[in-house]
């Protein structure tokens, strides 16, 4: 029986023992009489009894808490543990007759380059992260594809179908769920013992003697069976549906990390036989050619004044023909017809300025946002006609401004629109 003290350690007399040249522990008997003292004064920690019950005839040990150990002690201590990590470490004779293992001379057996050396479990290497499992391929970087059908096995043609002609099992949402497609093997490869490319007749013995009748018969009717080509199938216990017995493996592909390459002039319509090659080019000269293309198709890279006389050939057909629609001319103003609109004028303030009274038709410079083109050009119909005076159409002339520089920070590209 064990009893042990509150603090629930069992600890060694280190009092009791003293440690040899080679560190191990053995009974002394100077320190006889200063263990006998030391108990005395010590609370019993550890009784020791051979019976479940405590028997006053019974030898009982005691042990007590030993004491803390001396500079010497912990030196020797230190030593030894460095010794034992460096494997200089002598042992005595007897250590070797009990404790080291038994040589039965079959290394000569376990010189197996691909077994794994129990000293190196747990342990990471650089060849840990070169090695690499089965589904971890990429064909893109050379790899053979396992998932490539073995051209020696003969492989369903076509899948099931139902009497409406759609496959069986086929899901327009979830797609096909049928296990027995087109990696379906139809010819498996026979055991070794009786396939015609691995078998030996000479290993065995055979079934009939040589020229009897049984072999041809078997024979033809074997061909016969591989002819039909029936897809040999199990009941799998889970899905509780007819799955094939032999299937090419299907190994998946790795994830697409990023797009496939793509030529230089996809999606372009340069012809490849005008396509500018930069790469026979130095840097400075496709730099300067990249400029020179960019500011031919974009106003950004043009010269000054190059985007304006772009825009005013679009409008020299109205000087020439004598309109000033579609510019800020000024026409003719009628006098009495801006006395009798001057309170709509007043309304709209310097949002817009008169630049012509074509009969019904008025032109006005519209300053204001281009989001609010329309509705302004709406509203001041409606005041001039609240004015009493008949109007049929009322034209807002931005001229160059397409948008709003200032409200949509700044940008002043005109547009195709």
């Amino acid at each position: 029986m064990l009893r042990i003290s509150k603090y629930g350690l069992v600890v060694a007399l280190t009092n009791a023992m003293a440690r040899n040249a080679n560190g191990f522990l053995t009974p002394t008997s100077h320190h006889h009489q200063h263990r006998q003292h030391h108990q005395s004064i010590q609370s019993k920690i550890l009784k020791m009894s051979d019976t479940k019950e405590e028997s006053p005839a019974t030898p009982e040990m005691e042990l007590s808490k030993p004491s803390t150990p001396t500079s010497a002690e912990q030196t020797l201590a230190a030593q030894i543990l460095s010794e034992i990590d460096d494997g200089t470490r002598t042992y005595p004779p007897w250590y070797y007759e009990q404790y080291e293992e038994d040589d039965y001379g079959d290394d000569d057996l376990d010189d197996d380059p691909d077994a794994i050396d129990p000293e190196t479990l747990g342990k990471w290497d650089p060849s840990d992260l070169e090695t690499r499992l089965e589904y971890e391929f990429d064909p893109a970087d050379g790899d053979p594809d396992p998932n490539v059908l073995d051209p020696k096995f003969e492989h369903l043609q076509q899948v099931e179908l139902d009497e409406e002609g759609i496959e069986v099992g086929y899901d327009p949402i979830y797609g096909r769920s049928n296990p027995v497609d087109e990696r379906t093997i139809i010819n498996p490869q026979d055991s070794y013992v009786i396939d015609d490319q691995t078998r030996d007749d000479d290993l065995v013995t055979p079934t009939f003697l040589p020229g009897d009748l049984e072999i041809a018969a078997n024979a033809e009717i074997t061909t016969f069976r591989k002819s039909l080509k029936i897809v040999q199938t199990y009941t799998d216990p889970f899905l509780e549906m007819e799955v094939p017995r032999y299937q090419a493996r299907w190994y998946g592909y790795p994830e697409q990390q990023r797009y496939p390459d793509k030529d230089v002039n996809e999606n372009r319509f340069t012809d490849p036989k005008d396509a500018t090659n930069f790469d026979e080019m130095t840097p400075y000269r496709a730099r300067k050619t990249a400029v020179q293309m960019a500011r031919a198709k974009n106003n950004e890279w043009l010269p000054e004044g190059k985007s304006a006389a772009f825009h005013n050939a679009k409008t020299d057909v109205y000087g020439k023909l004598g309109l000033t629609v579609g510019s800020l001319m000024k026409g003719e103003i009628d006098e009495t017809v801006v006395e009798n609109i001057r309170p709509a004028l007043d309304i709209l303030g310097s949002c817009v300025d008169l630049l012509e009274t074509n009969g019904t038709v008025f032109r006005f410079h519209y300053h204001g946002l281009i989001k609010n083109k329309r509705g302004m050009a709406a509203w001041t119909e409606t005041l001039i006609r609240d004015c009493g005076v008949e109007c049929t159409g009322v034209v807002f002339e931005t001229g160059w401004r397409k948008r709003d520089p200032y409200y949509d920070a700044g940008d002043k590209w005109f547009g195709p629109y």
